[in-house]
């Protein structure tokens, strides 16, 4: 995991992430580097200073918040990504933290967190987006989608359940938020899952390929491989006080994991929205993940993921009433095209936004079947449940 291929293949993902491009020119079009210095657009494959300074190395936060402000745009030739390279060919000047304690949780040069953002931090017990401690994913059930890269997503959590003869298996899914807790659909702990399924006993996380014990993916000659997946007991669950099953109303829930969870390259956790998010407007593109069924098979062994747009709230009403369903304002729907949707096995999973890092803004709740024509599914609204989610988690 500490290869040279294995670092240039995350610096590149770090970039890509970002959607770099460009088209050709002869001369590279001049830039200036995260530290003032004057350089050359190129490709991040032809600046040896950059490829050297991060090689035999796992990228810290400091270090990918530097290639991201390093990324460059215009008329380049070469392979993509580009990167401004200094033009002195000296090593990159990367900040250091003051102080650096568990990955994710460094302790930067930025500003103190004011008491109002630590209270929607629920007094430090949730990651901070201030600070790149959480929706950080390098690199669309999910119907229609396509592959997740190796280390996409690495919060979405995969739900296991234990039926009375004693056997078990994977449903539902939900989001990694702490060290703590998994945040899911309350459809997913009570009611008809238990019936079916089980009672909810376990959490796995950074699971890529459910057919493989050790996951692996080829990129050019090399062979990028995962860690292996956690398993982790559940503890205890909480279900929103006015869930209603039949309404598919407060479809929310708290699970609370057995043993604290150490962060990896695979092992993340989602930003939770603050105060300052700004809700998705009908269009607009957010993404769903998880394992569930594909226009293929039943369920997808390999994670998968998927861009979908956001559905005008008062059209979905509208959709939705025929069905005797109502949709209020805790609830945001997305999708409706063709084949493109969440669907069964995706239940709990996230519903996510990229606002400089990913945030939690839909739990996968319910919808008219499966990847249908002009009808979106349904999600719970995350911003609208944030006081109960402070309120209710503990060390």
């Amino acid at each position: 995991m500490n290869s040279y291929g294995r670092t240039v293949w995350v610096m590149v993902c770090v970039l890509v992430a970002l959607h770099i491009g460009g088209s050709h020119q002869q001369t590279p079009p001049q830039c200036t580097t995260p530290t003032k210095v004057r350089g050359r657009c190129i490709s991040i494959y032809e600046c040896d200073s950059i490829l050297d300074y991060f090689k035999q190395r796992i990228l810290s936060w400091e270090e990918r918040e530097f290639l991201r402000k390093s990324q460059c745009t215009g008329t380049t030739s070469g392979r993509q990504p580009f990167v401004c390279c200094p033009g002195n060919g000296a090593a990159p000047v990367v900040p250091s933290p003051i102080s650096t304690g568990e990955r994710g949780s460094a302790t930067t040069t930025q500003a103190p967190t004011s008491d109002a953002l630590l209270d929607q931090l629920a007094g430090g017990l949730l990651p901070n987006p201030k600070k790149n401690e959480c929706g950080v994913s390098i690199g669309m059930r999910i119907y229609g989608g396509e592959n997740a890269d190796i280390d996409d997503f690495p919060w979405l959590a995969m739900l296991q359940y234990e039926n009375r003869k004693g056997e078990r298996k994977f449903s539902c899914g939900g989001s990694l938020i702490n060290k703590h807790y998994v945040l899911t659909a309350a459809h997913c702990v009570v009611g008809e899952v238990e019936r079916k399924e089980g009672k909810l006993v376990g959490v796995r996380l950074g699971e890529y390929n459910t057919n493989t014990e050790i996951d692996c993916v080829t990129e050019g000659e090399e062979q990028i491989c995962a860690d292996a997946p956690i398993d982790v007991a559940v503890e205890s669950s909480l279900v929103y006080p006015d869930y209603d099953e039949q309404a598919h109303a407060h479809d929310i829930a708290l699970v609370r994991l057995a043993r604290s969870i150490e962060y990896t390259d695979f092992v993340q956790p989602v930003c939770l929205p603050l105060t300052d998010f700004r809700a998705s407007k009908a269009g607009e593109v957010n993404f769903v993940t998880g394992f569930g069924r594909t226009l293929k098979g039943s369920r997808s062994p390999i994670k998968q993921k998927l861009g979908i747009k956001v559905y005008d709230h008062d059209r979905c009403r509208e959709k939705y009433a025929t069905k005797n369903s109502p949709i209020t304002s805790n609830q945001i729907c997305a999708g409706g095209e063709f084949a493109k949707d969440s669907c069964h096995g995706d239940s709990g999973g996230p519903l996510m936004k990229l606002q400089k890092v990913w945030y939690l803004e839909g739990i996968v709740s319910y919808g008219n079947r499966c990847g249908l024509e002009d009808w979106p599914g349904v999600y719970t609204h995350v911003p609208a449940y944030m006081v109960w989610v402070r309120g209710n988690i503990r060390a």
